[in-house]
């Protein structure tokens, strides 16, 4: 019996850390970010169960002055954060993940204080579907790195 409460511990623990918001044509799953001074990245996998390709614009938050997206490249052996200009597009079907070290939102000037744990809401705007509200969750403790501008 012990064995099987443990399970169930351990069982939901997962689920409550675990979130994901959905649309009719996407799910984006899990949006956690990092903060340092008053600035963070933001990950998360966007998956296209749609039957035509989702065009992400821009995210928008009342809690950070500018989001960007941006990718890391390598110039001279060294990885570098670049702007992506004009968005990203995830083919029907296919999923994009925004990671460290690859795709990510970098957030500048957040304008309100979180705490670990906490839910920060953006708006996913897209071309052809209707905004998404998500909500990216404080975990200063996962895996990042640090680049230069």
């Amino acid at each position: 019996m012990r064995i099987v409460i443990l399970i169930l511990i351990i069982f939901y623990s997962f689920i409550s850390q675990a979130h994901k918001f959905e649309a009719e044509n996407m799910i984006i799953d899990h949006p956690w970010m990092k903060v340092f001074n008053n600035n963070g990245a933001g990950y998360f996998k966007i998956k296209n169960i749609g039957q035509t390709d989702i065009e992400l614009l821009e995210v928008v938050s009342e809690s950070v002055n500018n989001i960007e997206m941006h990718t890391i490249i390598m110039e001279e052996g060294v990885s570098k954060m670049r702007p992506i200009k004009g968005g990203v597009i995830v083919k029907a079907g296919e999923s994009l993940e925004f990671k460290p070290m690859g795709y990510h939102l970098m957030f500048f000037d957040i304008n309100e204080k979180l705490i670990e744990g906490e839910l920060m809401n953006a708006y996913f705007r897209f071309k052809n579907s209707k905004d998404l509200l998500v909500k990216f969750k404080l975990e200063s403790n996962k895996s990042s790195h640090e680049h230069e501008h």
